[in-house]
């Protein structure tokens, strides 16, 4: 049987844990509304700062010169929130401090000549956190910025999307402060500033609306850039690759490597494609004559094929001339004059084939009879061997001796060097006649 006392203990234990749980419910609730509490504080700050800004834009386009004429590069002009009320951009009672404590003001410079930089900055009150300070920025959009611990001299865009630094505006405001950016140029408002990062559900923030000029500064490290009109240089263009889908138009072009068509190469004057090295090339400066540019020869080792080749001067082969149809020899010719080149061939006035043998034109197979005749002398006791003449002679032979009667001897013979007649005799001289024709 359990005892009364014992169930006591029981009811105890499960109420303290019924009450732990309670209490970490009751935490994370309060916990909850005040983040809840908080991000409803940062919408309305953002609201309200973001309705000064609009006001501010307006004040500032209407008092543009004004304003302009009163503010220095490093001086700015300030724009208060009673100032906006009495010359009603903004309506009677309108609060100049956020839910924080912090007075919102405005503060404009000239950095350039009709130009003026403004931002639309809070100071004192109270210290917001650094996650506050962001979510106010996210809740203005691209022009909303905050200035944090890590760098307080500086107001950072949300995202990092721009930065400007608050000694240029004479104004230190300290961390946990929210700011926004307008820029005015000329008088109209470029609050729609071109953001460096994507903001979202904002593609509007990181799209010109207008010509970008660069004053002669540089636009480095950009990946593709894509044009639907004309991109004009008054310098170089320098590029890995360039690629056109219509035409390229330049006065010259120099490239460093190879150039490849899939179409033609085409030239529109009496030009064409020249050696800059050598000094020639191919060009055209007539209807009918493709030429060689400064009379350089034209060398292959392939074949050459046309429908007629023509030569002012020589035409030299190392190999054989073929013909498929008749050679036709224009040089006239006599038969049995004299000629200085061996190699030519000719025609007589009667179409007969003259070749240039031995000095004279002669006709094929004409033989024009030649002799020459000597003698060998064959000395006493011994032999010699006498040259007769080249191998050019037809025939060469023996015609007589004298001294003939102790064992002489005498013969001809033929080499590639010509014709010989070798004699010998044992006991006094002897003299061999000889005769060659051709």
């Amino acid at each position: 049987m359990t005892s009364r006392n014992k169930q006591r203990g029981f009811l105890s234990l499960d109420m303290a844990i019924g009450l732990a749980v309670f209490s970490v419910v009751v935490t994370l609730a309060i916990a909850w509304q005040i983040k809840q509490m908080d991000s409803q504080d940062y919408r309305i700050a953002a609201d309200q700062q973001r309705t000064i800004s609009e006001a501010l834009a307006k004040y500032l386009k209407d008092n543009y010169s004004v304003v302009l004429a009163n503010a220095a590069a490093t001086v700015p002009v300030q724009i208060t929130v009673p100032m906006l009320v009495n010359t009603n951009y903004l309506p009677a009672g309108f609060s100049p401090t956020n839910a924080f404590g912090q007075t919102i003001v405005g503060l404009a410079r000239k950095p350039n000549a009709n130009q003026l930089e403004v931002i639309v900055v809070t100071t004192g009150g109270q210290t917001i956190p650094e996650m506050g300070i962001r979510t106010i920025a996210e809740n203005l959009g691209g022009p909303g910025g905050f200035i944090s611990s890590a760098n307080p001299n500086i107001v950072q865009g949300v995202r990092g999307g721009w930065q400007v630094a608050l000694s240029n505006y004479a104004i230190a405001p300290g961390p946990g402060h929210t700011a926004s950016a307008l820029f005015l140029m000329d008088g109209a408002l470029a609050n729609d500033y071109l953001y460096r990062n994507a903001v979202p559900n904002h593609p509007e923030f990181n799209t010109m609306n207008t010509d970008i000029t660069m004053g002669n500064h540089n636009i480095n490290n950009a990946g593709n850039i894509t044009a639907s009109g004309n991109i004009t240089a008054n310098a170089d263009i320098t590029a890995r690759n360039v690629i056109a889908t219509a035409n390229v138009n330049a006065a010259t072009a120099t490239i460093n490597g190879d150039t490849s068509t899939g179409g033609w190469f085409r030239t529109r004057g009496d030009t064409g494609w020249y050696s800059e090295k050598w000094g020639g090339g191919i060009y055209q400066n007539s209807p009918n004559w493709v030429q060689v540019y400064n009379d350089k020869n034209f060398s292959t080792g392939g074949e050459l094929w046309g429908g007629k080749i023509t030569s002012t001067g020589k035409i030299t082969a190392y190999d054989r001339i073929q013909t498929n149809e008749y050679l036709s020899l224009g040089g006239i010719a006599t038969e049995g004059q004299q000629c200085s080149d061996r190699t030519l061939l000719a025609k007589s006035a009667a179409g007969i084939t003259l070749s240039c043998e031995q000095g004279l034109w002669k006709r094929p197979g004409g033989w024009e009879f030649q002799l020459i005749q000597g003698t060998c002398q064959a000395p006493a006791r011994g032999s010699v061997t006498c040259s007769l003449g080249d191998t050019t002679w037809k025939s060469c032979s023996l015609t007589g001796a004298f001294g003939i009667g102790d064992s002489e001897t005498g013969y001809i013979f033929r080499n590639a060097s010509g014709w010989f007649l070798s004699t010998s005799r044992l006991s006094w001289p002897g003299l061999f006649y000889w005769s060659c024709f051709k």
